[in-house]
């Protein structure tokens, strides 16, 4: 009996069903996974907001993107395409079996279609070994390996690739072409339930599909650049340059993050050598810090505000510069210790004062002045309406600025430090001069630093 159309229809609205849930699925545990931040004693309750996946974080976008976060990968795309195809093919062949009452398997996977597979399998795994190797082999001193930048997947080293272009066509008119042979095949007058299996790939087809390949690996062998790095600064004679080796870069080292623990919209230092002095790529997890997000970056120092949006959780920290990578842990944390906390501007109600975080102490290192690489903590005191329960439900906000751009922002419990109603920020100064230090909340207090660099250093 030829196949009824509508319960084909019905096989294939199931097993898009059925993909749509493992997917969901792999989708929650891959966000939920990584999202929970160490946990509060308060923590809030689970909400309805808490199950949202954001659309950024879609799982089979996610699985497109290289280490860094920054680049989509070709390959991986046609191995992502073929997969869905074959599965959502192959699970709407055992639903149809189930339809008609079989519950024999389909007919075997054609030879052809699996070679496909295996070219789809094969090329990713391929691609990341040609560019490890391009990075790690030895090299004369002074040569460097260049890393070719992607903007998508279909451009290479900053402008379109016929070679990737062409992969990317035949791959959609290869999957375009097999779900047309599959309906084709299904529909034909003397076909069955029980015989119809997946359609066999045309050898042309498969040769087309390979020769694409073959070409997007061999652009790949060939993609980025080893410049020899020179030095002009010396001669040889009067009026001729005499090329000379740079000395090797610093390494890229990450020594401290201040803080650990942040939440969105808290700035964040980072402490280390290495960094270049411009600006360079800051990933937090897999989302790119924005530029206006980052507010200094030197070569020993950068500081970097939580993007809002970012969603509690143990993020790695990677500081991309000049083809080397530098990784620490974030830990995002909540941005409201529980449900139904009301914040409100401090009133800050007393000077500014330093390090001594329960009672009221200098205004002034004893010394008389700050240290450069030094971190003070900058307290203050603010004002609680009576009746305001300690460790209750109201918090008081302030903002921290440095000749007045803000470097952090935070809120404080009443009677959280041996029951006073202190709060505070850390900070360090990376150089000498003179600082106006201001905290902000629903009024203002400031004190100027005098920071030196230490005798003998």
């Amino acid at each position: 009996m030829a196949i009824d159309p509508g319960q084909m229809a019905i096989a294939m609205v199931l097993a898009v069903a059925l993909i749509a849930a493992i997917i969901a699925c792999a989708n929650y545990i891959h966000w939920f996974g990584r999202k929970h931040p160490k946990k509060r004693p308060t923590s809030p309750a689970f909400s309805f907001e808490d199950a949202i996946v954001p659309p950024g974080h879609f799982i089979l976008l996610r699985v497109l993107l290289d280490k860094t976060g920054q680049h989509a990968s070709l390959s991986t795309f046609q191995f992502l395409m073929w997969t869905l195809l074959i599965a959502f093919l192959y699970i709407t062949l055992w639903f149809l079996q189930f339809l008609n009452g079989n519950t024999s398997p389909p007919p075997i996977i054609p030879q052809n279609l699996l070679a496909l597979m295996g070219i789809s399998v094969a090329v990713p795994l391929v691609n990341k070994g040609i560019m490890e190797h391009k990075k790690s082999r030895s090299r004369t001193e002074g040569e460097v390996y260049v890393e070719p930048s992607y903007a998508s997947m279909l451009e290479e080293d900053g402008k379109p690739s016929f070679l990737r272009l062409q992969m990317f066509l035949w791959t959609i008119a290869a999957v375009v072409i097999y779900f047309w042979s599959f309906l084709t095949a299904a529909f034909a007058p003397a076909m069955t339930a029980g015989a119809l299996g997946l359609p066999d790939v045309d050898p042309t087809l498969l040769y087309l599909m390979g020769l694409s390949q073959v070409g997007y690996l061999g652009s790949k062998a060939y993609s980025g650049t080893v410049i020899l790095e020179e030095d002009t600064g010396s001669t040889a004679s009067a009026g001729t340059i005499a090329p000379t080796r740079q000395p090797p870069k610093p390494s890229l080292v990450i020594r401290e993050t201040i803080p650990e623990m942040a939440r969105s919209e808290e700035t964040v230092t980072l402490l280390g050598s290495g960094f270049g002095t411009n600006k360079d790529t800051l990933m937090l997890g897999q989302e790119r810090v924005k530029a206006e997000n980052i507010v200094r970056w030197d070569d020993s120092r950068i500081e970097f505000t939580v993007p809002e949006a970012a969603m509690p959780g143990n993020y790695p920290l990677r500081v991309i510069s000049g083809g080397s990578t530098a990784e620490v842990p974030l830990c995002v944390s909540e941005s409201q210790w529980s449900q139904g906390l009301r914040e409100v501007p401090a009133e800050i109600i007393s000077e500014i004062w330093i390090d001594d975080i329960s009672r009221k102490g200098y205004c002034i290192p004893p010394i008389g002045y700050f240290i450069t690489g030094t971190r003070y903590h900058f307290l203050f005191e603010f004002a609680v309406p009576p009746g305001t329960l300690s460790w209750g439900r109201t918090l008081f906000k302030a903002t921290f600025h440095v000749d007045g751009i803000r470097k952090g922002k935070d809120s404080f419990l009443p009677g959280n430090m041996n029951g006073e109603n202190f709060g505070f920020f850390a900070y360090t100064f990376a150089d000498e001069g003179k600082y106006i230090i201001e905290i902000r909340g629903a009024t203002a207090k400031t004190m100027t630093a005098d920071v030196r660099t230490p005798p003998g250093t």
